[in-house]
């Protein structure tokens, strides 16, 4: 059965929300995990799932978990394992989980207690002082399943890499500070380069080599005006990334010419809480902030096929090509989550009411991609 396009798919927690990861080792569905952030009541954890041919989200799992949860990553390997970042009356966690056998609710998250099921705990990811303001896991990519996961997780001054074996065990490969760098505030991979990694302090972006000393290489500093909230790697592009943050802007940036950034995007109101490119059509992009707004972008200027690039410009504002596809405006609150699924046209939206929208990359823009 077709479903139409412009018609999201909405599904409801009972609590409030901050976090949400798809799950890409599902390759042919579109799965997500979302954790609640209740001071009062139980969390949760909710595996739901977006059915196309009725344009429905489901709830396929549905977990207990301890304290407020902030953030979520999962393995694209192991379909069942993920860590969270949480709080309760010690303080600030990071852990690893395995999930069982789920049972669901039904589609608004009004689940019954006894369908609740408990996750399995497979270690912790120790040693951070204070707020743990950042938590990542490399993608092994399809066709390179032997290779090695990592999770990084970030505090104010410190940025640990663990490797994961397999079945999740828990191995700190290295912690990495310097007093020079203080307020670390989010951090990504580098999809091209296994040991790399870039950060976001306050208003600076720095990278790091994990084979090398325990400081910084290239930076560049005053990268955005207000503090950086959150970076992404162009997957298909070396040496690209975009980054965005409290100055309502996203800016893109190739490391190899750092003084200025590629391009810069508007279209917020208010903080740019999340940016994510398309892992199969990098000039798809994605920004969500705690305006309640989910802004669609195709941007061919910081494309690995850029078409339309005005060449040799040095211009900062909107180029020729780029354009924004649609502003989704189908949340109430602030928007604290926005991701791609497994497939190339589906992203997820959460909003801290605990309200997950799906929607799809228009037909339209879609064509012009694949025609």
């Amino acid at each position: 059965m077709d479903y139409q396009q412009d018609n999201p798919a909405v599904y409801g927690l009972k609590f409030e929300a901050r976090c949400m990861a798809p799950r890409l080792g599902e390759k042919d569905s579109h799965n997500f995990i979302v954790g609640t952030h209740s001071l009062k009541e139980k969390n949760e954890i909710h595996v739901i799932d977006f059915k196309e041919e009725t344009n429905e989200v489901e709830c396929i799992g549905l977990y207990s978990h301890p304290g407020e949860i902030w953030q979520l990553q999962a393995s694209s390997c192991d379909t069942d394992l993920f860590a969270s970042v949480y709080t309760d009356s010690k303080g600030w966690h990071c852990s690893a989980w395995k999930l069982g056998d789920g049972k669901a609710g039904d589609k608004d998250g009004g689940e019954a207690e006894e369908d609740i099921q408990k996750l399995k705990h497979v270690g912790d990811f120790k040693g951070h002082e204070g707020a743990i303001s950042t938590l990542k896991w490399s993608v092994v990519e399809e066709g390179d399943e032997g290779g090695e996961e990592s999770v990084v997780t970030i505090d104010s001054k410190r940025v640990r890499w663990w490797k994961l074996a397999q079945g999740g065990s828990i191995d700190e490969g290295k912690c990495l500070t310097t007093p020079e760098i203080k307020g670390l505030t989010t951090g990504c991979f580098d999809p091209h380069h296994d040991l790399h990694f870039v950060t976001g302090d306050s208003r600076n972006i720095s990278t790091w080599d994990f084979r090398s000393a325990m400081k910084p290489g290239l930076a560049i500093p005053r990268a955005h005006q207000g503090r950086i909230l959150d970076i992404d790697y162009n997957p298909n592009r070396p040496y690209h990334l975009a980054s965005a943050g409290e100055d309502m802007v996203a800016r893109f940036w190739d490391l190899r010419n750092p003084s200025r950034p590629i391009n810069q995007l508007g279209g917020h109101t208010h903080w740019i809480w999340q940016i994510r490119f398309n892992r199969y059509h990098d000039q798809l992009l994605l920004t969500a902030g705690t305006d309640s707004v989910v802004n669609l972008w195709s941007i061919v200027s910081a494309s690995s096929a850029p078409v339309g690039e005005l060449e040799g410009t040095g211009s900062t504002s909107e180029k020729e090509g780029d354009k924004r596809i649609k502003k989704y405006e189908d949340h109430r609150d602030s928007v604290y989550s926005v991701a791609w699924s497994s497939d190339a046209w589906v992203f997820a939206s959460l909003s801290y009411d605990g309200t997950v929208v799906v929607n799809n990359v228009p037909q339209s823009e879609k064509y012009k991609i694949l025609l």
